[in-house]
């Protein structure tokens, strides 16, 4: 993804953030999908919204091979989904 795409999507999950928290700080912490998160800043946002789409690719590739699903990573995706404010895909059902 380029600078900008990163912006777009940042700007995208700052809008969706306020519209679920309010305009909570920085250093706020909110719970969402049970988990506790706080709002990111855009350093921190694009390092986990790239490690998000990595996992998720990888759990695309492997789960379509018939592979067993791995607790530890299926966690990681999870939680980095509440942290960017995604929905997380259903692996386990592709």
């Amino acid at each position: 993804m380029s600078r900008d795409d990163f912006i777009d999507v940042y700007r995208r999950y700052l809008a969706k953030f306020e519209d679920l928290f309010g305009d909570l700080d920085y250093s706020e912490v909110a719970q969402h999908q049970g988990k506790l998160i706080n709002k990111l800043r855009y350093d921190e946002f694009v390092v986990k919204w790239t490690e998000f789409k990595r996992i998720e690719e990888y759990l695309r590739e492997v789960m379509s091979r018939g592979a067993t699903l791995n607790d530890e990573i299926n966690r990681n995706y999870l939680e980095l989904s509440a942290f960017v404010l995604e929905n997380p895909k259903d692996f386990v059902l592709l």
